[in-house]
């Protein structure tokens, strides 16, 4: 395992670059510069294009070394490069380019595609992913005789089921990503060269939209929680997955959430279909409507029989809380803003995750310009993401891959709470063009790219060391990673087959690249949002 760290992708020419040195100080180090053709191995010179000098020995407890920061961000050319140290070690190569992350960007986004439920995926389309349609019988209700239909929507995980909370955040990412990044949508996702892709990801959101509306009970409103089958499957495709699919009854965070994402989609969508975002917002209302009255429990629990992902939720006030906001902001409502700046008053929320959600509905009052809103409450909400990136970076900076996490923080989907981190770093630099905030952000884009302790790109497919043995079905069954998946990362605990192995491993070492390691080499749609969202902010 290499000792010093970089970002296996690469680093856009202007942005800040840190290279991370383990152990040994190495005092001063080289950029090399490769030019030639490397595929073919001829014609290859390599060139030292700079000499840099580390800091201070930096002890970072969450992977017990001590480190030594490089910084690199003078170099700006276009190339190949590596990092060479004086005892003659190397870094893995990386490149440093306008477009590095064009094709991170492709694939990270084509998974979406190819997580698809309930359509066939034509070989042409999806290469060796082609399934038949899968999950398109009819769904029982649970604890009924009532059966519905339900099809559509991403395959949520390493298994087959979809979840609303999920459903909703990563839609809510993945809109977020384009309002800061619009090119995303000229994406061809479906690997077809006939493909029009002028409107590819629009296609594609809505694609999990339409089965999000299939999950809302037509008499009252409200939200079934997810549809799965009773248990998981084995590592087959999902065709083969043939049980009877059931739907688990519905729940305040399912329904809350939903109204908050189908507020928002209805608002992105009225340039592209006035008529599906009239019909958003409708679902959207009625969703909200439906809470009221609808007492609050300590989140959903699995019936007897169903042990499928649970989603469960001790607070759901947080999803109240963006509901209210995204539907004043979709619909300029006095019931809205009155409930959302009443729950200010009591508690600011933060959270991109699926569990806390508050951000989202923070970003949705202040950025609200087409209806009024409180100044004080902007100005508070304001405050409070400041503050919350100041304890961010606080912590960040005592670590030596610069990520905002306490020992205690590498739970299961670690990797989807650095990406949210990052994106709360950002939205304190928008607020304050302080760039500590910006640089803090990139550092933990490049964790996740390879700046890590485990000196893994976390996104299969790419970097020179990435996982191959993703807890993800469609993959083990045919035995090969699809590309562009963020897996979960270290994570501390008793969970899988694999977690006691990595008992005595220091909190940022807690990772195994195995196929039964579920805690830490799964993948869901909403790690792979987060990332987009994260890498969309930082790459205008």
């Amino acid at each position: 395992m290499k000792n010093i760290l970089v970002n296996q992708i690469g680093y856009q020419p202007t942005a800040t670059k840190k290279v991370v040195f383990r152990e040994e100080n190495p005092e001063e180090f080289f950029v090399i510069k490769i030019e030639g053709d490397i595929k073919s191995g001829t014609s290859v010179e390599e060139k030292e294009v700079f000499k840099g000098f580390t800091g201070g020995a930096v002890m970072s407890p969450n992977s017990q070394e001590t480190n030594y920061i490089g910084d690199f961000s003078s170099v700006t050319d276009t190339g190949i490069y590596y990092i060479k140290s004086k005892n003659m070690e190397t870094s893995c190569q990386f490149i440093i380019g306008e477009k590095v992350y064009d094709d991170l960007f492709y694939h990270s986004l084509r998974f979406f595609y190819l997580q698809r439920c309930g359509s066939e995926l034509s070989q042409e389309d999806a290469g060796k992913f082609v399934h038949k349609s899968c999950h398109d019988t009819l769904a029982r209700i649970y604890g009924t005789d009532r059966f519905i239909q339900v099809r559509g929507g991403w395959h949520d995980a390493g298994d087959y089921g979809r979840y609303i909370v999920a459903a909703a955040v990563t839609v809510a990412d993945l809109i977020l990503s384009i309002l800061f990044k619009p090119d995303l949508i000229h994406l061809s996702l479906n690997g077809s060269s006939n493909s029009d892709s002028r409107l590819d990801l629009i296609s594609e959101i809505r694609y999990e939209l339409d089965w999000m509306l299939t999950m809302q009970n037509k008499e009252t409103g409200r939200v079934y929680h997810k549809v799965t089958c009773e248990g998981f499957p084995g590592f087959i495709m999902p065709e083969n997955e043939t049980d009877e699919l059931v739907i688990c009854e519905e729940s305040v965070a399912a329904t809350a959430d939903f109204a908050a994402c189908m507020a928002l989609a209805s608002d992105f969508y009225k340039e592209y279909d006035k008529d599906f975002s009239k019909q958003l917002l409708y679902a959207a209302k009625r969703a909200y409507e439906s809470l009221d009255g609808w007492e609050t429990p300590l989140g959903f629990k699995n019936p007897e029989g169903v042990v499928t992902g649970e989603y469960g939720d001790a607070n759901q006030l947080d999803e109240i809380y963006w509901a209210s906001a995204q539907l004043y902001k979709a619909t300029g409502e006095q019931k809205y803003r009155l409930k959302f700046e009443t729950m200010v008053q009591n508690e600011i929320y933060h959270g991109y995750g699926w569990e806390d959600v508050g951000s989202f509905g923070n970003i949705a009052y202040v950025n609200t310009k087409e209806f009024e809103t409180d100044e004080k409450v902007v100005n508070s909400i304001q405050n409070a993401i400041i503050l919350h990136g100041e304890r961010l970076l606080e912590i960040a900076q005592r670590d030596g891959y610069g990520i905002s996490f306490e020992p205690a923080d590498y739970r299961w989907g670690s990797n989807m709470y650095v990406a949210e981190n990052g994106n709360h770093l950002y939205d304190a630099f928008l607020l304050t063009q302080d760039k500590k905030y910006l640089t803090a952000s990139l550092n933990h884009l490049d964790y996740l790219l390879g700046k890590n302790p485990m000196n893994l790109c976390y996104i299969t497919g790419f970097g020179q060391n990435a996982p191959i043995k993703p807890h993800h079905r469609p993959s083990a069954a045919i035995m090969e990673p699809m590309k562009g998946m963020l897996v979960g990362g270290p994570a501390v605990g008793d969970f899988d087959t694999i977690s006691p192995r990595l008992y005595n491993n220091p909190p940022a070492k807690c990772y195994a690249d195995e196929l039964d390691s579920y805690s830490t080499n799964e993948i869901t749609i909403y790690w792979n949002s987060a990332f987009v969202y994260l890498l969309s902010v930082l790459t205008k």
